[in-house]
């Protein structure tokens, strides 16, 4: 049926529409990755790079906009909805991730502290002096 087709694509506007969601849900799912929120098959959860899940955002924002007008309703509304849940997921991952290194911080300044002023701990060190 050639005339059920999108002019010069070969696909028919279902197929587009699937391959379209297919390709917003692989950028999520790629975002979600670089979030250190889900694991590649056979490994361990990574640590967030936040540079590369903020430019996959912002990957679906250029798309979004290119698209602007030319989207179905189901297709917009999806594309609308994983924009927000990324966004919230990227600002809670960044927040998580700052108070974790702040944390670390703080606790290699108190390893930095001398051991000798610890008066209890001193009474094990034989004097040399």
């Amino acid at each position: 049926m050639e005339g059920s087709n999108m002019p010069g694509s070969g696909y028919t506007p279902e197929e587009i529409s699937r391959n379209f969601l297919s390709l917003v849900m692989m950028k999520y799912h790629e975002v979600l990755f670089f979030l250190g929120l889900i694991k590649a098959p056979g490994h361990e959860l990574q640590s967030p790079k936040l540079q590369e899940a903020a430019q996959s955002i912002d990957q679906l924002e250029a798309l979004k906009a290119k698209t602007q007008g030319n989207l179905t309703a189901e297709e917009h509304h999806a594309l609308e909805h994983i924009l927000t849940e990324l966004r919230l997921s990227y600002l809670k991952v960044a927040k998580e991730w700052q108070s974790k290194k702040e944390g670390e911080s703080q606790g290699e300044k108190k390893i930095e502290k001398p051991f000798e002023t610890d008066s209890e701990k001193r009474k094990f060190f034989k004097s040399y002096g």
